[in-house]
């Protein structure tokens, strides 16, 4: 994961879900969803998913890169019903 993608994701993450993490926090997340923590929502496309993770007792909306181990983006939460 690059400066400016963390970078990218850690203002995602502050703008929409107020959490403030640090890079390794990023790290850990990305790690738990590729040992299959969290719940898959959809595919986007051959490498990419988009995931919900809880951390902290949030469900978090996560763009994330299969083959690169990373995640990409935080996505706006799902409005409730």
């Amino acid at each position: 994961m690059t400066h400016a993608e963390r970078s990218h994701t850690k203002r995602r993450l502050a703008e929409r879900y107020g959490l403030e993490v640090s890079s390794d926090e990023i790290f850990q997340m990305a790690k738990s969803i590729a040992h299959g923590h969290g719940t898959l929502i959809a595919h986007q496309s051959r490498h990419v998913d988009h995931w919900q993770l809880v951390y902290q007792g949030q469900a978090l909306r996560l763009v994330f890169d299969r083959q690169r181990r990373s995640i990409i983006t935080a996505l706006p939460p799902t409005p409730l019903a």
